[in-house]
């Protein structure tokens, strides 16, 4: 049997293809509309699945499709809030702040999921946040006025959806596959994004289109790897680690668009790794199962 901590190293590892998507979607501000942009983004992983689900000649498991919806919608809003908030308030404060859903996903894993977390998680969590705040604090480059108001609205909104998203991808993991959970994500996604885009559809050249696609790409992967990792981890867990986005985001900014970062972002990025390893630490519960041969 796959251990909590199998699910959270698959996780990291998502981690690292949304970072790569951010700072990838920080290249395409104001050349493709964010609700472009997504609608590109879920177009890609709906074509993916179908492909998939045709190839293996097996429908997709819809035992609970009220959930599968909820998901789809959640994950739907997320992502859209998300985009608006890179376009109008910068990547890297907009990344700090969608990923600060890990604090609103326990909320909800607490609340309807009847999860209980170490207290090492919970403190864990309280570093990242931290560090995710110092982040924001320390990002450079932001505008004043209306514009980056509303992408910090955007960015705190995309955390709560994301934190409810990861929530119910948690539940509908219980009895339906990766490939489905992400299937519902992406369909529900894509039309909840069109009405969105459509009124500003700006056309693209086949340079822009396939870095778009790049985009998509990305967030397939990283998508895939994080519901898959889902099924083998608590929701509180699981989205923890996702606190690792915010800082491999700085750090592959640094090194591949030359960003400078200030000392209090380090610092931010810092106590977000921290926290998430300190978080990933098991429980004195399960070092003694483990020590007696329990699973």
């Amino acid at each position: 049997m796959s251990s909590p901590r199998s699910g959270t190293a698959i996780i990291a590892v998502s981690s690292l293809f949304f970072a790569s998507m951010a700072v990838l979607t920080r290249t395409l501000s104001g050349r493709i509309p964010a609700p472009e942009l997504v609608v590109v983004r879920h177009t890609v992983g709906v074509g993916v699945m179908a492909a998939w689900f045709l190839a293996r000649r097996k429908p997709p498991t819809l035992a609970r499709p009220f959930l599968l919806l909820l998901r789809g919608l959640l994950g739907g809003a997320a992502v859209l809030t998300y985009f608006l908030a890179i376009e109008r308030l910068g990547a890297a404060p907009a990344t700090v702040l969608n990923y600060l859903s890990p604090v609103y996903a326990a909320v909800w894993a607490r609340l309807f999921l009847g999860e209980r977390p170490p207290r090492s998680l919970w403190l864990g969590l309280a570093f990242a946040t931290v560090g995710a705040s110092l982040v924001t604090l320390g990002a450079t480059g932001v505008s004043s006025g209306e514009g980056s108001l509303f992408g910090a609205v955007m960015g705190i909104i995309s955390g709560v959806f994301g934190g409810a998203a990861m929530t119910t991808v948690k539940a509908a993991r219980g009895d339906a596959d990766a490939a489905t959970v992400f299937g519902a994500f992406s369909l529900v996604g894509l039309a909840l994004a069109i009405p969105s885009a459509a009124g500003g559809w700006v056309p693209l050249s086949p340079a822009l289109l396939l870095t778009a696609v790049a985009v998509a790409a990305l967030a397939l992967v990283g998508q895939l790897l994080f519901t898959f990792g889902m099924g083998f981890t608590t929701a509180t867990a699981g989205s923890a680690t996702t606190q690792l986005v915010p800082a491999l985001s700085w750090a592959l900014s640094i090194g591949l668009l030359g960003e400078r970062v200030g000392p209090l972002s380090a610092a931010g990025a810092a106590f977000c790794v921290g926290g998430v390893l300190w978080g990933m630490r098991p429980s004195r519960a399960e070092e003694t199962r483990r020590g007696s041969g329990g699973v």
